[in-house]
């Protein structure tokens, strides 16, 4: 007896379609992807903005200091944070903006320079003013270096004072943590998986 020819045909449209196709993603597991992505990418960037601050304060002497009042406004509105070089208090001219000790430990105050005077070889007396301020400081400063405003960054002040509060602690700590959990848990990881079981089912049914 002889069989249809039919009957010798491999049968290849289940098994070929299932590996040639890409296996299908959850909905749910696209945004997650999507989200975690985008997280991954702000944190990249916050961690380089941190690392490049850090390298600028120690190898130009850059240090950000956070701005509580209006004094400097327009210039440098409140909630800035400026970047300022520690320098010679000969290289601060007229018109500079610096940053200086105030008397008796009172602070930082950074205001432009509308005189520099040297009473004596190398030290300074450099006298300051807001540029919102209708009048000058109350007395010069005297320095022998000073700090050069080099730029600001508008509204990140309040971002620092929050970091600063225990409250911005806690987020920031629980914010590491997501990220931390988000590199580790790959959606792709699972799919590959979910891939090579698949396969090794169809090498049991072949």
């Amino acid at each position: 007896m002889s069989l249809p020819p039919e009957f010798w045909k491999e049968d290849l449209t289940d098994d070929d379609t299932e590996e040639a196709s890409p296996p299908r993603v959850h909905p749910v597991l696209r945004i997650y992807g999507f989200l975690r992505s985008g997280i991954l990418s702000l944190g990249a960037v916050v961690g380089v903005a941190c690392i490049a601050v850090f390298a600028a304060s120690l190898l130009f002497g850059v240090r950000p200091l956070v701005v509580i009042s209006g004094s400097m406004e327009p210039t440098i509105p409140v909630g800035s944070v400026v970047f300022s070089a520690q320098v010679p208090a000969s290289e601060l001219k007229e018109g500079s903006i610096a940053t200086v000790e105030r008397p008796r430990n009172l602070g930082l105050v950074t205001h432009r320079v509308v005189k520099s005077v040297e009473p004596s070889s190398g030290v300074y007396e450099l006298t300051l003013k807001g540029d919102a301020n209708a009048q000058e400081d109350p007395e010069p400063y005297t320095v022998q270096t000073a700090g050069k405003y080099v730029w600001h960054v508008i509204g990140l002040g309040y971002i620092a004072s929050f970091l600063q509060s225990q409250g911005g602690m806690i987020f920031a700590l629980a914010a590491g943590l997501l990220v931390l959990a988000l590199f580790f848990l790959d959606p792709a990881r699972s799919t590959g998986g979910q891939k090579a079981r698949n396969g090794a089912t169809h090498g049991k049914h072949s």
